[in-house]
């Protein structure tokens, strides 16, 4: 079953930010080196090195987080557990560039102070592009690289700095306008892609279901019921089969029209359901006819089974248009001998029947005693 939708997009945003994290990551680190040997001998050399240690470790445990979920490979809401780690984690590092950067930047020195923003503008011109599918990060990351900067060069006092400065307030608007474009486009094609799946999961389910009483369809049976038969006959199981037959249906339809014998249908389906186990596999065979695997069941309990659903069916009414009742009575037929589904379906059939050239509202077994 799938998620909401706003809850399924926010899943897949998380997913695909792990799943193209690693390449930022190392070029951050690189990133960091450039600037270490940029700044080499124009900053002080022992603060750069305490910065690219703390960036070189931050990239470390950002490493750890991603590889351990992609071992671990959460699925659905469990991968909702994993945002708070990885949007520390990315905060962090864009806290030790924006105050590392301040930090590191010697005031008296244009040519740092230039090289120092042209980083923080590279930085913020990466978290537009890596971080776009959680805005919130997106806008964090971006802020945190620009901000700062742009407060130190208004504030220097150097008339070259405030003009670059007022670029660079420019640049962190251009960053929230495009910020938006990307979010309403990206969210736009994760809903158009969870709009066609659940489209397609529908299509299916309808293509397995029978339309009228909502169970199993005969492809749906038959894919289902092959797979437990298999199970229990590799295991050395028991497994019955159980086929019934809707008695004088016919005349359903005719007293009270098709709309009341289709009411009758789904109201047998729904009596059906909820006197079976969960393990049991349900289907509408065709028409009034309905089959069931029972797995794990000898044919003596097949039978308790089906005369069991007999007797509820005969103390269940209906209420049918203009507040007619009507009570069901059904053919049951239950084995347990076959090779394959295929003669087991058949073996249960032919019991069923039996029970209907008996009198109908029967049970009988295949082979009888």
């Amino acid at each position: 079953m799938m998620e909401s939708k706003q809850t399924h997009i926010h899943i897949e945003k998380i997913k695909l930010l792990y799943m193209h994290s690693f390449i930022p990551i190392i070029l951050s680190a690189v990133a960091g080196l450039f600037l270490v040997a940029a700044l080499w001998k124009l900053a002080d050399r022992q603060h750069l090195l305490i910065w690219f240690g703390i960036t070189l470790l931050l990239a470390l445990v950002r490493i750890v987080i991603i590889s351990r979920f992609k071992q671990t490979n959460p699925q659905g809401r469990k991968v909702l557990q994993w945002e708070s780690p990885y949007a520390i984690s990315l905060l962090l590092v864009f806290l030790s560039w924006s105050a590392g950067l301040i930090w590191i930047m010697p005031r008296d020195n244009l040519t740092a102070i230039f090289i120092l923003n042209t980083f923080s503008l590279g930085l913020a011109g990466a978290a537009i592009s890596w971080y776009s599918p959680l805005r919130y990060l997106q806008m964090a990351s971006v802020s945190l690289a620009l901000v700062p900067m742009i407060v130190v060069l208004l504030t220097l006092g150097y008339e070259q700095t405030f003009w670059v400065g007022i670029a660079a307030c420019c640049m962190y608007v251009s960053c929230i306008i495009t910020s938006m474009l990307l979010q309403k486009t990206f969210n736009g094609n994760l809903e158009l892609a969870y709009d066609l799946e659940k489209a397609k999961m529908s299509a299916e389910d309808m293509a397995r279901t029978d339309a009228l009483t909502g169970l199993n369809n005969r492809r749906a049976f038959f894919d289902k019921a092959r797979l437990l038969f298999d199970y229990c006959k590799s295991n050395q199981q028991p497994v019955s089969a159980l086929m019934l037959d809707v008695d004088h249906f016919k005349n359903i339809n005719d007293s009270f029209g098709h709309a009341s014998g289709d009411l009758a249908l789904s109201c047998l389906a729904e009596l059906l359901k909820n006197n079976l186990r969960e393990s049991d596999v349900l289907c509408r065979f065709g028409g009034e006819e309905f089959a069931v695997l029972l797995p794990n069941t000898l044919v003596a309990e097949a039978e308790d089974i089906a005369n069991h659903l007999k007797r509820t069916m005969m103390n269940s009414t209906i209420v049918l248009a203009q507040e007619n009742l009507l009570s069901l009575t059904a053919s049951f037929g239950v084995s347990d001998i076959g090779d394959n589904l295929e003669d087991l379906l058949s073996h249960a059939d032919k019991a069923m029947y039996m029970a209907k050239n008996n009198g109908r509202n029967h049970v009988m077994k295949y082979p009888s005693d």
